[in-house]
């Protein structure tokens, strides 16, 4: 029995492992082949010198180092298998090739005989005051090698061609495949001015551009609000607007490389309704089911940054007594902020069996809700005697919003100041449900 344990053990084990490393052969397979041969040294008359030459040493040199900086630039990539000149000769047995074989024929030969499916080669020319640099991308169509991509630039000195494998690179490979991370050098936004209703939220458009004008592939922006309180972006670039006002988002681009470039920027306007409805009752009055006493009121806001954009904080004011302490100085500076900060709304309420009030308001919004205060008059309709100035309080929030609208509950309270003589203020409190619309 114990052989026969262990071998089901053994079994078991195997069976495990053996989707593991298939899984390993298969991503392995996946990867595309691609060599990479040493660059070509030629002359000013545009001849091949001869690798073993020995009045051009340098040159060799400079192309072996060429071939091995593209090949490491390419495994760092990890979407290829990399064959450099020396895993080429040592594990795929590749014989040397003729001094005098051009590259479009190595290329072939490597990607018929060899089973490659990509190919990169490179030159070097040198020239009386500059050493030129090109390479040349191969995949094979048919029979014969097509030509992917290519790339050149220059150098004064041979030192400084290593440095330019980045360039050549960047250049030699679509955009859509990112095997040297480009340097962000613009970004842009779309669009560049948003108005946007109070509550919504929008999703920013970014896109940015390399040196030479191409798009970044999968860049990272970091997006900043110049005020929080009107408008949050989070690092998605999803806005959500908060209260009304103007506000300028920042978008830079991230880069690991030498330089990001200047930011754009999106100015974002965030609107409250323009127009609202109310439907209502007074209460206690509305505890009367057998007589409702309904009242229609109308909100009209001419214009959201009459107030909108001031935040700044006003001091309460000290009573001429000289006690700060006085609790009614700050009650007053609490509704004067009200009143002065605020966005300024018109009011028209009536009910047909009773009155018609009028009044202008400081409203103060955010996403969650609103308060204000203003003032007014009362003129009665019908059987109510009802007549003088009002002084009223409101606070309300949003029950349900959509793009363009939201259904609002609001409470009212009004001390209403009569001009008829021997008569008293009274309060009276009133709770609404309403509908506001936004603008276009």
């Amino acid at each position: 029995m114990g052989i026969f344990k262990f071998i089901g053990i053994f079994l078991i084990f195997i069976a495990i492992s053996f989707p593991a490393c298939a899984e390993e052969d298969v991503a392995e397979q996946t990867l595309e082949k691609i060599a990479v041969l040493n660059f070509t040294v030629m002359d000013e008359k545009g001849n091949l010198i001869d690798p073993v030459h020995l009045q051009h040493t340098d040159s060799l040199g400079l192309s072996r180092t060429m071939a091995l900086g593209v090949a490491s630039r390419l495994v760092q990539f990890r979407n290829f298998d990399v064959y450099d000149p020396m895993l080429l000769r040592e594990k795929i047995n590749v014989p040397a090739f003729p001094p005098d074989m051009s590259s479009y024929e190595q290329a072939r030969v490597l990607l018929m005989d060899f089973d490659f499916d990509q190919v990169i080669t490179g030159s070097i020319t040198t020239m009386h005051n500059i050493i030129v640099l090109g390479v040349q991308w191969f995949d094979l169509v048919g029979d014969n090698p097509r030509l992917l991509g290519s790339s050149m630039t220059t150098v004064s000195q041979a030192s400084q061609a290593p440095d330019q494998i980045d360039t050549l690179l960047s250049t030699l490979f679509p955009p859509e495949i990112p095997v040297i991370e480009r340097s962000i050098e613009q970004v842009f936004v779309a669009p560049t001015m948003l108005r946007i209703s109070l509550g919504a939220s929008y999703k920013i458009s970014a896109l940015a551009l390399d040196s030479v004008g191409r798009p970044v592939s999968e860049p990272d922006f970091l997006f900043l609000s110049n005020d929080e309180s009107k408008v949050h972006v989070n690092e998605e670039g999803l806005i959500t607007a908060l209260k009304p006002g103007t506000t300028t988002i920042t978008v830079r681009g991230i880069s690991r490389g030498a330089s990001s470039g200047p930011p754009a920027t999106m100015t974002v306007v965030v609107v409250p309704p323009v127009f609202g409805l109310r439907v209502g009752s007074l209460m206690p009055d509305a505890l009367d089911l057998e007589n409702f006493p309904w009242r229609l009121g109308f909100r009209f806001t001419p214009s959201f940054d009459q107030g909108g954009q001031q935040d700044q904080v006003i001091e309460p004011p000290v009573s001429t007594s000289g006690d700060i302490t006085n609790p009614l100085s700050y009650i007053g500076s609490f509704f004067n902020s009200l009143f002065s900060s605020g966005i300024m709304t018109f009011d028209l309420d009536f009910d047909p069996r009773e009155e018609l009030l009028f009044a202008l308001s400081g409203i103060q919004r955010t996403s969650s809700g609103y308060i204000g205060t203003g003032m007014g008059y009362a003129t009665p309709l019908g059987l109510s005697e009802t007549r003088g100035f009002v002084f009223r309080f409101t606070a309300g929030t949003q029950l349900i919003s959509f793009t363009r609208m939201t259904l609002p509950l609001e409470a009212n309270v009004d001390v209403i100041f009569p001009t008829g003589d021997g008569s008293r203020p009274s309060f009276r409190f009133g709770v609404n449900l309403g509908l506001d619309l936004f603008p276009l």
